[in-house]
């Protein structure tokens, strides 16, 4: 990097009385030898004027008789003058009476009424004219030559540049003499000054004992220095018994401190959970309750939380690490990071749960990291979900013993598909039956399957094959458990028949007819299979509940039933397990919630129908919504994506029933996953039926289920009344 150049005082003083003289000297020696000049040039012109008035008298009888010889004898005097260049005398009419020398005027120079002086550049001519009593009757011009001007300015030129350079020099030297002499007795106090201004108090006094201004200030300035060497000392001394002062209070305090934290660490020690703090790299600090080590095991020495955490939760650490990482570098708010670190962790024998608070002690931001050991709440928790669904399975085979044991019968299946895992990424069936279950367990209020069959969904859609084969196995073991408790329910549900007073009614009246044999047979077989209008009533029971966890109910729900229709329960197990979609769709997709249903000027109560019939040689059971409809434009859109034909509305109804196809784009516990009404039309298709689906925008949705009645017989009874 260059330094610019900064001028000293030495080098300004310098500058400036040089400048002053030049200046000074530099204007007198041109003023004088311009003076002297001016006045050698007058001198000249008043010589050329008298030598013209002179001579002219006296040539006045030559041209009044135009007499050369008498103005020869007249003008021939003159020239001995070395400055006279040419004389020119001329008669009336311009006759040449006397030229000596060449003019640098023109000839006959005409007269004027009064002598004039001409500059013509190298000489001063003087025109004068020669007059007798009757008037002007010629012209004298004499012409002096300016050499001797000019040699004599040239001559006061150099003698005043030569005086003006020897003025210089001397101005110059005493200049650098003053100049120096003031600069060293300045920079003596500069020195001085620079290094009492770095620090260093030890200067000894400026030596100057003159009494002009420079030395009035390097008096002062000794002075001040004086007084900073003794406020500096007074300053130090005082600094000493102050730091002696504040070491005694730092040493009390400190042991105050000890005893504090001693007694802190001791109320730490005696409370259940767990608290360590941690800086915001990562780093455990040393400060933390006991609970901790006895909760998570041994801390490792200086090392991180996410060390810490790969310990005793190892498949939790990469995802904790990484969000840590994430706080530390503020890529998110701190509180958003912290909401995103895993909140519960299992470890072999208890159920801990971790929560996070941003802290701050001066400028400097720390994370408390409170451990809860929650294994009794967790059990008890656990515990209560246990009798809630034993309690559910109970109330639900008291209202339906042939629904309940083609529930246990139709779960038992699909968990026996899950337990090896899917055969491959692509495992429709796999899917189906996960989705499929997870639909019927929350019907019948197993909510612990459900909600595993939600996250091997959510596994099945990561690719996490690991963690798909896991929950797979934790669902079997679960269903294992769930079995054994309601083994007892199964078993007496399975060794009994239920009778309506219809029925009694109905043999009675068969028997009071005498019936043939083969009716009262098949009336008596009858009684081993599922009532439809039982199993739809379940299903609307289902149905109001899901309503009202969604925010949609309470609804209106009509099951209608044409007579006493049963079906066999066996066989149509897995429709009935499919079935369970089209009430989850109808309630999730189809229905508006109260407010959307008013501002689309509908009654607030959402209407539901599940009907059945067997007429005209046909079995059919429909579900139909009063709700938002289809919206087809969407539908055609999402199978223009996907490829898939959308030209009419058959292409339509075909895409609508497609594995993985939903008009849904965010996934619920309840639906989105696109796989609910593929499972369904496989499941009528299956039990030789079809599908047909009836939508209106705004109007609602009706879903029809239809079989041949004769490829159901002889399972199939109809009785009137």
């Amino acid at each position: 990097m260059k330094h610019r150049f900064a001028l000293t005082i030495y080098h300004k003083l310098i500058a400036l009385i040089v400048a002053l003289m030049v200046a000074v000297v530099g204007g007198l020696a041109s003023y004088l030898s311009s003076q002297q000049i001016q006045e050698m040039t007058a001198a000249l012109r008043t010589r050329a004027e008298t030598y013209g008035s002179v001579m002219a008298n006296q040539t006045t009888s030559a041209v009044a008789f135009s007499d050369r010889e008498t103005a020869r004898e007249v003008l021939h005097s003159i020239h001995a003058d070395p400055d006279v260049a040419s004389v020119a005398l001329y008669g009336e009419g311009g006759i040449e009476l006397y030229i000596r020398g060449t003019s640098t005027l023109p000839a006959g120079t005409p007269a004027s009424a009064a002598p004039r002086v001409i500059d013509t550049g190298e000489r001063l001519a003087a025109v004068t004219p020669v007059a007798s009593l009757e008037g002007p009757r010629g012209v004298l011009v004499i012409e002096l030559s300016k050499r001797s001007l000019e040699s004599a300015r040239s001559h006061v030129r150099w003698l005043a540049f030569a005086t003006g350079s020897a003025a210089l020099l001397l101005g110059a030297i005493a200049a650098w003499l003053i100049a120096r002499r003031l600069a060293l007795r300045l920079r003596a106090i500069a020195n001085v000054a620079s290094a009492v201004a770095g620090g260093d108090l030890t200067q000894r006094p400026i030596d100057d004992p003159t009494r002009d201004e420079i030395g009035t200030l390097a008096t002062a300035f000794n002075a001040m220095l004086s007084q900073i060497q003794h406020l500096i000392a007074h300053i130090q001394d005082m600094a000493r018994k102050e730091q002696d002062r504040l070491e005694g209070l730092v040493a009390q305090r400190t042991a105050q401190l000890d005893q504090r934290n001693a007694e802190m660490q001791l109320v730490f020690d005696q409370v259940d959970q767990g608290l360590v703090m941690v800086d915001l790299d990562g780093t455990l600090a040393s400060e933390r309750s006991a609970a901790v080590e006895r909760l998570l095991g041994p801390a490792p020495a200086g090392g991180t939380l996410a060390d810490y955490v790969r310990r005793f939760a190892p498949d939790r650490a990469d995802w904790f690490a990484l969000q840590w990482d994430s706080l530390r570098e503020a890529v998110l708010p701190p509180e958003l990071c912290l909401d995103q670190l895993p909140a519960r962790f299992e470890t072999a024998d208890r159920h801990l749960e971790l929560a996070y608070k941003l802290t701050a002690a001066g400028d400097r931001e720390r994370v408390l990291v409170v451990v809860s050991d929650v294994t009794a709440q967790v059990q008890r928790q656990r515990a209560e979900r246990d009798e809630r669904e034993t309690a559910s399975l109970l109330s639900r085979m008291l209202r339906g013993r042939v629904g309940f044991l083609a529930f246990h019968a139709e779960a038992t299946q699909h968990i026996a598909a899950l337990s090896d895992g899917p055969r491959d990424a692509d495992d429709v069936a796999f899917r189906r039956s996960v989705h499929t279950l997870k639909g019927i367990a929350a019907l019948e209020g197993i909510d612990s399957i459900a909600e595993q069959c939600h996250q091997l969904e959510s596994a099945l859609a990561d690719g996490d094959e690991l963690a798909t084969l896991a929950i797979s196995r934790a669902i079997a073991a679960r269903w294992e458990l769930v079995t054994h408790k309601i083994e007892p329910l199964i078993a007496a549900a399975s060794e009994r028949v239920e009778l309506l007073p219809a029925d009694f009614q109905r043999i009675e009246a068969a028997l009071r007819r005498n019936a043939p044999a083969a009716e009262l047979l098949a009336l008596v077989d009858s009684w081993r299979h599922e009532r439809i209008e039982q199993r739809l009533r379940r299903f609307a029971d289902d149905a109001q509940v899901l309503a009202v966890r969604l925010g949609k109910g309470p609804i209106d729900i009509t099951v209608d039933v044409a007579g006493d229709l049963r079906l066999p329960s066996e066989r149509w197990a897995t429709f009935w397990g499919a079935f369970v979609h089209a009430i989850r769709n109808a309630i999730d997709h189809g229905l508006e919630r109260p407010d959307e249903r008013l501002a689309a000027d509908k009654p607030a109560q959402g209407h539901l129908v599940l009907r059945a019939a067997d007429t005209d040689g046909e079995i059919s059971i429909e579900i139909e919504d009063d709700g938002r409809g289809i919206d087809w434009a969407r539908v055609a859109e999402l199978a223009t994506l996907r490829g898939l034909p959308c030209a009419t509305e058959t292409d339509l109804v075909e895409a609508l029933f497609r594995d993985g196809f939903s008009t849904r784009q965010v996934t619920s516990e309840v639906s989105g996953r696109g796989i609910g009404l593929a499972a369904l039309r496989h499941a009528c298709t299956a039990s030789g039926g079809h599908v047909a689906i009836t939508s209106r925008p705004s109007a609602g949705t009706v879903l029809s289920f239809r079989w041949p009645s004769s490829s159901a017989r002889p399972d199939v009874w109809q009785f009137a009344g």
